[in-house]
């Protein structure tokens, strides 16, 4: 587990690795691939390339770099900054379509294609793919993102559904979205299905911080998938993955895939919040896990978080078996359908 200082106030923040999920009638997602690629991160001063493979008519919504406090003790960025930085583009295209609305996520899936270091330049653009009906037959749109990094390569892609945080979506928002709809190739997020229950594994249990909170004062998505990927560090542990292990094997974990779905009520600072984590499915060298946040006070679960990853060779950069004794200890934790 790393230890960091956040930016902005100073304070110690803990993060593992991460993961993410959605509603149980089924999001996408399988564990992409057994081989997360590695690449070497380009210097800060590395320029993005103009010919970046964005998106054809994606806007740029995010420009940046990746900080060495950011990276995890698998020394690659954590996941939870995807997040946080995929936030910030869906602001930045909303704003500029309905300055005058306020968006809150309801699902965010990403995938992760190359390893982002420290020292890499990344930029990331967006565009407007549609509106939906979400559940409750609430308007929705859906947003694409795409992350290269300073040599133009591709290295995330991310669908975004956003709904507008007075739940409604009049006509006029609604020809404005749509009019704004750009076309893209990336592949989808096939449909999976989620067990009802959750996981029995306890993988966290903190309280929410003045500095996690967005906008409207409520948890933001750095707040959601930081906890999230703790989460993820627990139950890796809990199946051999320690501190001792990553340190003597030179093993660790790449997430390729992450989900999360979350619900209209998110809560503000001082609120405590558990996970409870399980897996999924257990392979060679990949897993998929499940983990559900909970706000103690009422019970409620305020996201559901869905992670593939693989167990990664640290010095090689890329997916190799799992121990045998790992995986049986996994299987003692599936979560039943």
């Amino acid at each position: 587990m790393l230890i960091f200082f956040h930016p902005r106030d100073k304070k110690v923040i803990y993060v593992g690795n991460v993961a993410t999920v959605l509603e149980s009638r089924g999001t996408p997602g399988q564990p992409a691939g057994e081989h997360f690629a590695g690449r070497a991160a380009s210097a800060i001063v590395a320029v993005m390339r103009d010919e970046a493979k964005a998106a054809a008519s994606f806007t740029e919504t995010y420009r940046g770099d990746v900080e060495a406090w950011e990276c995890d003790a698998f020394g690659h960025m954590n996941v939870a900054f995807y997040g946080e930085r995929l936030g910030d583009a869906a602001a930045s295209l909303l704003a500029r379509l309905a300055p005058h609305r306020r968006f809150r996520t309801v699902g965010l899936l990403v995938r992760y294609q190359r390893e982002l270091r420290a020292g890499e330049a990344i930029a990331i653009a967006s565009g407007v793919l549609g509106t939906v009906e979400g559940a409750k037959r609430e308007r929705q749109v859906r947003i694409g993102h795409e992350l290269t990094m300073g040599d133009g390569a591709v290295a995330s892609t991310a669908e975004h559904l956003l709904a507008p945080r007075d739940a409604k979506m009049r006509t006029g928002l609604r020809r404005v979205l749509e009019a704004a709809v750009s076309p893209w190739h990336a592949e989808p997020f096939a449909p999976v299905k989620l067990p009802a229950t959750a996981g029995t594994l306890r993988s966290l249990r903190d309280r929410v911080k003045s500095w996690e909170l967005d906008e409207t004062g409520r948890l933001s998505l750095l707040g959601h998938v930081r906890r999230l990927s703790t989460a993820t560090s627990h139950l890796m542990n809990a199946v051999g993955m320690t501190g001792a292990y990553i340190a003597r094997a030179r093993r660790g974990f790449a997430t390729v895939e992450t989900r999360l779905a979350l619900t209209p009520w998110q809560p503000g600072a001082g609120a405590e919040i558990t996970a409870t984590s399980g897996f999924l499915a257990i392979s060679r060298s990949s897993v998929t896990t499940i983990h559900d946040l909970v706000e103690v006070k009422t019970g409620e679960r305020i996201a559901r978080f869905y992670l593939a990853g693989v167990h990664f060779d640290l010095d090689r950069r890329h997916a190799v078996p799992m121990p045998d004794a790992m995986r049986e200890r996994a299987a003692t934790l599936i979560v039943k359908s």
